[in-house]
């Protein structure tokens, strides 16, 4: 087999540059998302809209975690191309049994009467929104594989101008044109990424025994990465799928535009942070995991605290100046919701030291616990609590409680990892 090619670093540098340069990007892209956000909320779509956009994006969430069963971590771990390429090709593979499912799940949702089965499209929209962002994760991980950081940054920026750009031009479809922006600028990430890839490396397609060693080695991608993601990302979605079900619809979408106000942000640190941590500590020694996973999380937890001091000193009557009377409540939703992300922003994105030190088995325990944890709440919840009405944010309350006490725990559990490597 062919050892991994020393490629010529142009994008490369020291890990401080690297991130930089992806939060750079990042910071173009959900630059161009705050700008367009009010802009969208003011003139285009309401939120009944939004409502229909955080519903998808929580099911696109949920079958994107598990569309390639995570090779795209494979990719940059193996170190020699023929295996990363017999991954990509694993993963290639489950993302189209991902994708057919997600479209027979929404068509049965659809069938069953429930109020999510009501969305227009939906059995369209998801299928094609999780191939382009399964293809899009594959092709971007090749690239960080090979050091190309730039490549990478610039593709997501491109898709993303792009994707917000045309949710405008689609306003006319109401709350679909929201995900068909998403998903146009998802898919363009994947094309511009796939090209790159193609025009850097020139191996033969891997062989089905190639692809079945492959499978070997990344076998706990599978049993232990992959269910922790679906698990976080239920957890995460489950607040979402119950108020889509039980709330009034004006309601769901105060949550979801606040929700990808609060994303767009904390996404700037999570996305850049964790491609490259996850790449860097294959250069690190285990005795210094433990200095270097703290010497991260602490400006990360500082950082994100600074974020949610700012937002608590807005004014409420710039809200409603900015995007009208039917978003008052956007605001104080806000507050709430970013409570819980201080923890998550550096939990998020200091992820990958499990899957470094072997220990997915820990990713999944935690990731349990997190979806025993708010399952369990929204039960109690929906049998002891009064309906929801329009302005009552009890429900957020609480979930904001819940979920910052798990990823703390998820925190001191990175800690505890770090300190038995040594």
């Amino acid at each position: 087999m062919m050892p991994r090619k020393s490629i010529p670093e142009p994008n490369g540098g020291h890990p401080l540059r690297n991130v930089v340069r992806l939060v750079t990007a990042a910071a173009g892209v959900q630059g161009a998302a705050l700008l367009a956000l009010p802009l969208l909320q003011r003139w285009c779509y309401g939120p009944g809209d939004f409502a229909d956009f955080a519903l998808y994006s929580q099911w696109a969430g949920l079958f994107g975690a598990v569309a390639t069963v995570r090779m795209d971590l494979a990719v940059v771990k193996h170190d020699q191309d023929r295996m990363a390429r017999a991954a990509m090709a694993n993963g290639l593979r489950a993302l189209g049994v991902t994708a057919l499912l997600s479209g027979l799940a929404m068509l049965c949702l659809h069938l069953g009467g429930s109020h999510m089965g009501r969305l227009s499209g939906l059995w369209f929209w998801l299928p094609l929104g999780v191939v382009g962002l399964g293809l899009g994760n594959l092709a971007t991980a090749w690239l960080t594989r090979e050091n190309r950081f730039g490549l990478v940054a610039r593709h997501r920026g491109w898709g993303g101008v792009s994707g917000e750009a045309l949710r405008f031009a689609f306003s006319g479809l109401a709350g679909t044109g929201l995900i068909a922006g998403r998903i146009a600028g998802q898919w363009l990430t994947a094309g511009l990424a796939l090209r790159s890839m193609n025009g850097l490396t020139a191996a033969d397609h891997p062989s089905h025994e190639e692809r079945r060693t492959a499978w070997v080695l990344d076998r706990d991608y599978v049993r232990y990465t992959t269910p922790a993601n679906l698990l976080a990302m239920g957890a995460n979605a489950l607040l979402i799928l119950y108020l889509f079900e039980a709330a009034p619809k004006d309601t769901v979408g105060q949550v979801g535009a606040a929700a990808a106000y609060l994303t767009v942000a904390a996404g700037l640190l999570i996305r850049g942070v964790n491609d490259v941590f996850f790449r860097l500590l294959n250069d690190i020694a285990d005795d210094q995991l433990m200095a270097v996973y703290l010497r991260w999380a602490l400006p990360l937890l500082v950082i994100a605290s600074l974020g949610v001091f700012a937002l608590h000193w807005i004014p409420d009557f710039w809200v409603v100046s900015l995007l009208g009377e039917r978003w008052a409540d956007l605001l104080p939703v806000m507050c709430i919701l970013s409570t819980w992300m201080v923890p998550w922003v550096a939990a998020s994105s200091l992820s990958g030291i499990f899957p470094h030190l072997g220990r997915q088995s820990w990713s999944l325990a935690l990731d349990v616990l997190h979806l025993v944890l708010v399952a369990g709440w929204l039960a109690w919840f929906a049998t002891s609590q009064p309906p929801i009405v329009p302005g009552d944010w009890t429900i957020l309350k609480q979930y904001a409680l819940v979920q910052g006490s798990f990823y703390l725990i998820a925190l001191v559990a990175g800690v505890i990892a770090c300190r038995r490597a040594q």
